[in-house]
C-alpha cells in the first residue's frame, strides 16, 4: 500500500523535478548565451565530416565552419569565397625530337611578335621550353590561333601524340607501377589516368611501337588473357584547357594560419582517391594535374578535355587545411570527431562534447548570432524549453509544441522526385501519350497528402534559384485534356473504364525503390491519378540501389520513380546525349535527336557563366517538349521557430528557402536581378 501511494505522489512530482530542471538547465544556456540562438535536436552528436552530412542539419553547421571556393549567392550568382577571382586558358604542349629542336621553335615563335604582335591575335600569352618540349599557354580556352602558332614550328617535324587505351581483366594499377619503374621506354609516357580498376588511358609523344611491345611483354606474361591496347587518336600537339583559381587575400583558418592554394590542392587530391558521392563529382574526374602558383595564392588546374561546368565542382565544396589533410592521409569519420579540422568559415566550434555544440562568429562585424545546439534532446526537455521560451530554433518541427513556436521554416530543397519514361516502351514511346499522363497528374493533390514537407516544382532541367535555371513551367494539371489526348490518340475507354486501343491495353509498370516510404505511397498515388484516364500501372519494387542501377542501365522498366540531386553543373549530356542511349549508357529515357544532342555538346562545352543561361533555354525549348520526364515535387527539412527569432524569412515559397547561416548573417541587400557576381581574371 505504501509503495502504491509512493508510485501515485511520486510520479508527479518526478515528473515536475524534471521539468524544474530541465527548465533550469534551459534557462542556463540562454543566460550564458543570451546573443545566441538555441537550437534543440532530437539525433544524435554529426560527425561533421565536411563531405558527407548525414542531414540537412549537420549539412548547415558544416556551411558555418567550413568555406568553400565559391557559393551561390542569394540572387542565385556565382559568388567568391575563399576564391577570388578564375581564369580559363589553354595549354599546348608539343615535343620535338630533342632540346636544341625544341629551342629552334621557341626562337621560331618569338620573332611573331614584332611589329604586327601574332601573339595578341592568335591570344598566344608564353612560350617555354623544357627539356625537348614546348609549351604554349594562350589566354582564350577556345583560341583559334592554336593551329597558327603550330604551323610556325611545323617544319621542325613535331613528334606524334598518340592516345591509348590499356585494359586487362585483372587489376592493373599495381601491375602499372612496378612496369613504370623499370620500363626503357616508360618516359615516353606523358600522361596515364585510370578507369576503374582494370583500365587506364595514356599518351605517349614519340613513336609507340616500342613501348606497346615493351608494354605486351610485361603484362601478358604468365597470363592467358592478353592485355588490350587500342590507339583513341592521333594528334600533332596536346591541347589541355586550364582553370586557374586565385585565393582572396587575408583568408586565414580559425588556427590563424593563412589558407593558400595548397590547401586546395591538398583538399582535392585527397577527395579523389575517395568514392564519396559528392555534388559534381564528375567535374573532378576530369582534372589531368593541381598545380599551386604566384608563390601559393593560385591553384593551377589542368584537365584532360574541355569541360564547361567544371567550374561548378569546387562551389559548396569546403576546403581543409593541407597540415591536417598530410596527418590524417585515410581519414576516417573518427577522425572528423576527435581531431576535427580547421576551417575558414564565418563561425569556429568553441564547445563540442557528448550533447552539445557551440559556434561562434570568427568576425563579429560580420556576423552577429552564435548557436548553441543540443543534441540527443528527450521530447520533454524539448517542450519545456519550447514553453519557457529558453530555446529559439526545434528542427525537426514535429517534435514542437507549435503553440509557442508558431514560425515554420523548411529548408531549401537538395533534391526532387521525377517520373522518367522509358521511350522505347511500345505504349510510353508516343509522346502524345506522355505529355497525357503529364496533364493527369496533380500535384497539388500529392502534396496535400503525403507526409514531410514537400514544395511545388518546376519543369526545367535544373535546380531552382541557380543564375541559369529556366523555372521552366510544368504541365498543369487538367484532367479533360489528358482525356482528350488519348481520344485523339485512338486510345477508348472500355467497360471497366481502361483505355484500350484497337490492339492493346494502356498499361506499363512503374518500378519503385522499396527503401522509402515516401516512394511507396507517391507511387499509390499517382496510379490512382492515372487510373482516372484509364491507365492501368502495377508498381514493381527493387529492393536495393545496385539492383536498381543495373535495370536503369539495362534500360529494363517501363517508367520509374527517382530522387535527382541538385547540382551547380550545366552538365546534361551523360542523360540526354544519343551516344549515352545504348545499353550501359546513362541516357536511361532513350532520347535520340541529332539537334538534342548539338545542343548538349554545345552546354558542355560553355566555359563562360554568364553564356549559359542563353543556352539552357536553346536545350530545353527542344528537350522539354518530348516529355522525357514528369517532375513531382521537392522535399524539404523543416524546423519550428519563435516568433521573435530575427532575420527569418517569409516561407510562403517553399523553394527560396532557409538556412541556419540566413540566421547568422545579416541581411546585406535586397534582392536583385541574378548576376554574375564572380569576377573572371584578364589575360596579363
Amino acid at each position: 500500500m505504501i509503495l502504491a501511494r509512493t508510485l501515485i505522489f511520486g510520479f508527479p512530482l518526478l515528473i515536475a523535478a524534471v521539468a524544474w530542471w530541465a527548465a533550469t538547465e534551459s534557462q542556463r544556456s540562454r543566460t550564458r548565451h543570451s546573443d545566441g540562438i538555441v537550437v534543440m535536436l532530437p539525433q544524435g552528436v554529426p560527425t561533421l565530416n565536411p563531405f558527407l552530412p548525414a542531414t540537412e542539419v549537420e549539412r548547415e553547421i558544416i556551411d558555418l565552419v567550413h568555406e568553400p571556393l565559391f557559393r551561390i549567392g542569394p540572387d542565385g550568382a556565382l559568388q567568391p569565397a575563399l576564391a577570388e577571382m578564375w581564369r580559363w586558358s589553354q595549354d599546348v604542349t608539343c615535343w620535338f625530337a630533342d632540346d636544341v629542336t625544341a629551342k629552334r621553335a621557341q626562337e621560331l615563335l618569338q620573332t611573331q611578335i614584332g611589329e604586327t604582335n601574332r601573339w595578341a591575335e592568335w591570344h598566344l600569352t608564353s612560350v617555354r621550353v623544357l627539356e625537348n618540349r614546348l609549351l604554349l599557354n594562350f589566354s582564350d580556352a577556345n583560341a583559334a590561333g592554336v593551329q597558327q602558332a603550330l604551323n610556325v614550328v611545323a617544319a621542325l617535324e613535331l613528334q606524334p601524340i598518340a592516345f591509348w587505351r590499356i585494359e586487362r581483366h585483372t587489376p592493373l594499377r599495381q601491375a602499372w607501377d612496378k612496369f613504370i619503374a623499370g620500363s626503357s621506354q616508360a618516359r615516353q609516357i606523358q600522361r596515364v589516368w585510370f578507369d576503374g580498376a582494370n583500365a587506364c588511358e595514356m599518351v605517349v609523344a614519340g613513336p609507340s611501337q616500342r613501348l606497346l611491345d615493351e608494354m605486351h611483354r610485361f603484362f601478358d606474361t604468365n597470363t592467358n588473357e592478353p592485355t588490350t591496347m587500342n590507339p583513341l587518336a592521333e594528334v600533332g600537339a596536346l591541347s589541355e584547357p586550364v582553370l586557374d583559381l586565385d585565393i582572396r587575400p587575408g583568408q586565414i583558418w580559425h588556427n590563424n594560419t593563412p589558407v593558400t592554394a595548397e590547401d586546395a590542392r591538398a583538399t582535392i587530391e585527397f577527395l579523389l582517391t575517395r568514392d564519396w558521392p559528392l555534388p559534381n563529382r564528375e567535374a573532378l574526374r576530369h582534372i589531368q594535374s593541381l598545380e599551386v602558383q604566384n608563390n601559393g595564392s593560385r591553384l593551377h588546374v589542368t584537365y584532360r578535355k574541355r569541360y564547361g561546368p567544371a567550374l561548378g565542382a569546387f562551389v559548396d565544396l569546403p576546403l581543409l587545411p593541407a597540415m591536417w589533410l598530410q596527418a590524417h592521409p585515410d581519414a576516417q569519420e573518427a577522425d572528423f570527431t576527435r581531431q576535427a579540422p580547421s576551417g575558414a568559415g564565418t563561425h569556429r566550434i568553441a564547445v563540442r562534447d557528448a550533447r552539445s555544440l557551440i559556434l561562434v562568429p570568427v568576425n563579429h562585424e560580420k556576423t552577429t548570432a552564435r548557436f548553441l545546439f543540443n543534441f540527443s534532446a528527450s521530447p520533454l526537455m524539448t517542450q519545456v524549453g519550447v514553453r519557457t521560451r529558453t530555446i529559439d530554433l526545434v528542427w525537426p518541427a514535429s517534435v514542437a509544441d507549435h503553440t509557442h513556436l508558431t514560425q515554420l521554416r523548411f529548408t531549401p530543397p537538395r533534391q526532387r522526385l521525377v517520373v522518367l519514361w522509358n521511350t522505347r516502351h511500345d505504349i510510353l514511346k508516343n509522346v502524345r501519350l506522355r505529355e497525357a499522363l503529364a496533364l493527369a497528374t496533380d500535384s497539388d493533390d500529392l502534396i496535400r497528402s503525403l507526409p514531410g514537407r514537400l514544395g511545388h516544382v518546376d519543369a526545367s532541367l535544373f535546380a531552382s534559384g541557380l543564375w541559369f535555371s529556366t523555372q521552366a513551367k510544368r504541365s498543369p494539371f487538367q484532367l479533360e485534356a489528358a482525356q482528350k489526348i488519348l481520344t485523339d490518340e485512338g486510345w477508348l475507354r472500355n467497360v471497366d473504364g481502361l483505355a484500350r486501343s484497337p490492339d492493346r491495353t494502356l498499361q506499363f509498370t512503374l518500378l519503385v525503390p522499396s527503401s522509402d516510404a515516401l516512394h511507396a505511397q507517391t507511387a499509390q498515388r499517382l496510379i490512382a491519378q492515372w487510373g482516372k484516364i484509364g491507365a492501368k500501372v502495377t508498381i514493381e519494387t527493387v529492393e536495393d540501389a545496385q539492383t536498381l542501377a543495373q535495370r536503369l542501365h539495362e534500360h529494363h522498366f517501363d517508367a520509374v520513380l527517382l530522387d535527382q540531386r541538385f547540382e551547380v553543373s550545366w552538365d546534361q549530356l551523360p542523360w540526354w546525349h544519343s551516344s549515352q542511349a545504348a545499353s550501359g549508357g546513362t541516357n536511361f529515357c532513350g532520347i535520340s535527336d541529332p539537334q538534342i544532342d548539338l545542343l548538349l555538346e554545345t552546354l558542355d562545352a560553355e566555359v563562360e557563366p554568364a553564356h549559359v543561361p542563353a543556352r539552357v533555354r536553346e536545350l530545353e525549348a527542344k528537350l522539354l517538349p518530348l516529355h522525357p520526364m514528369l517532375t513531382l515535387f521537392t522535399t524539404h527539412d523543416e524546423a519550428a521557430a519563435v516568433p521573435s527569432l530575427q532575420n527569418v524569412r517569409s516561407t510562403a515559397e517553399p523553394t527560396a528557402g532557409w538556412t541556419l547561416r540566413s540566421l547568422a548573417m545579416p541581411p546585406m541587400c535586397e534582392f536583385k536581378a541574378p548576376t554574375i557576381n564572380l569576377k573572371m581574371r584578364t589575360a596579363e
